[in-house]
């Protein structure tokens, strides 16, 4: 069989070769496990990856397999709030003070038992965007394959979302990223292992902040126009203003276009010839998009959020037909990647 190649630092490799210009292969590309000591976020484990291209990011387990410090050569894509990365430990479930721990990142996972809103839904109470974000995963793995095709490093783990006799859900997740690539593949299977008929709802909560998001951004998205949370139509929904006093926020919901989406951010600015990023997925899996504006002084940032539902939470969800049910042993699976892009 002949052996595949991989393009790193302009000349193409057989993986035999590039071995043999390395002593180890996380020269290029590799996975580093690690607990973190202090404060808020003392116990938390985490899992760094890096590719060849300069692609960097971490894992979390410990935080519902979540993404956060997306770089790529060094510069920072994704948005950190204040709180910084936080042990699920400290996770409130109280309405919105999941704040008071949402650290941000590439990936925040909204769900599984709730998104958006905070509502009681019969005799149970939900708070903010779900649990799931703050459920430690189980049989974690990590692995740098130099074996296969693509050659690619591997973050796995399960999350099980339980509330007797309301659910028993398992997210299971793995995160892959090619040894030479400058993208990350996220592929979720949740499945009902509960005895009753169980509604779902399931938001990825992408971030990025400066320096990928300012005034000299483009947002490019198959949508002409999008809605706002009272139904009011705005067409000006990809422009990106600078940092201002206001502290109000939007949440726009893109009327999107066709089924396979693509939607990018991109700096022209940014590095020599501009830098950005992609993301990928499928309308089948994830009807539908949020957009979260929230360009207030110091806390600016962009949120793409694909999902399964929109964020006007379970309740409402459910009373206008977005929310999903699994029958026992039912799964839903998704993909979603994100990828960076240069000198577009």
């Amino acid at each position: 069989m002949q052996e595949g190649k991989v393009n790193l630092f302009g000349k193409s490799f057989t993986i035999s070769q590039l071995k043999e210009y390395v002593a180890d292969i996380s020269a290029v590309g590799g996975v580093r496990p690690y607990t973190l000591l202090e404060g808020s976020q003392r116990g938390v484990l985490a899992v760094d990856v890096w590719t060849g291209s300069g692609l960097e990011y971490t894992v979390v387990p410990d935080r519902g397999m979540n993404i956060c410090n997306f770089r790529y050569g060094g510069i920072g894509l994704d948005w950190s709030s204040p709180t910084g990365l936080t042990s699920p430990f400290m996770y409130e479930a109280q309405r919105w003070r999941w704040m008071r721990s949402f650290n941000g990142g590439l990936l925040h996972t909204c769900g599984l038992d709730n998104v958006g809103e905070p509502c009681v839904d019969g005799d149970e109470s939900y708070g903010g965007h779900g649990r799931i974000s703050n459920t430690p995963a189980t049989q974690v793995s990590w692995k740098t394959d130099t074996e296969n095709e693509p050659y690619a490093i591997d973050v796995a783990g399960k999350c099980r979302l339980v509330s007797l006799p309301e659910e028993n859900l398992l997210m299971e997740r793995k995160i892959t990223s090619e040894i030479a690539g400058k993208r990350i593949v996220i592929n979720d299977r949740i499945q009902n292992l509960g005895f009753n008929k169980t509604p779902i709802f399931l938001l990825y909560h992408c971030n990025f902040g400066f320096p990928l998001i300012c005034e000299d951004t483009k947002l490019t998205i198959p949508a002409k126009k999008a809605v706002d949370r009272a139904g009011t139509e705005v067409t000006d929904f990809k422009r990106i203003e600078p940092p201002s006093d206001s502290p109000d926020e939007q949440v726009l919901y893109p009327v999107m276009d066709g089924d396979s989406v693509e939607i990018s951010l991109y700096n022209p600015k940014l590095q020599e010839n501009g830098l950005g990023v992609y993301m990928k997925y499928d309308r089948a899996e994830l009807p539908h998009l949020t957009i979260w504006k929230f360009f207030q002084k110091r806390s600016y940032v962009l949120a793409i959020e694909p999902g399964t539902c929109r964020v006007e939470g379970r309740v409402t969800e459910k009373k206008q037909g977005r929310a999903i049910f699994l029958e026992p042993d039912e799964s839903l699976s998704v993909t979603l990647e994100i990828g960076v892009l240069v000198n577009r």
